[in-house]
């Protein structure tokens, strides 16, 4: 299983993201830049960006133009941050299943001994 694979499985990631994410890793990237690297739409780009941002995977930064207004260009957060997020969510799914397990057991075993004794 590949490191794409798990950010796919446990972030509920798409390709796309995927790829977006680690283009960032590299350099940052205005949505048009993101939009031709990907071969996408520019609104397409913008909701890929703004669903890692609000992810935390990546980062809106300004930046000011010389004839006056801005612009912003998404970095990607280092991968570290990423691992630790991906072990939270480990964490708790490992947790949620062994609660789910035991549960599902003790309920059973009740029920056998239930039906055993009458």
């Amino acid at each position: 299983m590949s490191v794409e694979d798990v950010m796919r499985c446990l972030l509920g990631l798409s390709r796309d993201e995927v790829k977006t994410y680690f283009m960032l890793l590299n350099n940052s990237m205005t949505i048009d830049e993101i939009a031709e690297v990907l071969g996408k739409s520019k609104p397409t780009a913008y909701r890929i960006a703004v669903k890692l941002t609000k992810m935390g995977l990546l980062v809106r930064k300004p930046h000011i133009m010389e004839k006056g207004g801005y612009y912003y260009k998404y970095e990607a957060v280092e991968p570290e941050t990423i691992k630790r997020g991906i072990q939270e969510v480990l964490n708790v799914v490992c947790k949620k299943v062994l609660e789910a397990l035991s549960q599902d057991f003790a309920e059973v075993k009740r029920k056998l001994h239930e039906s055993t004794s009458r």
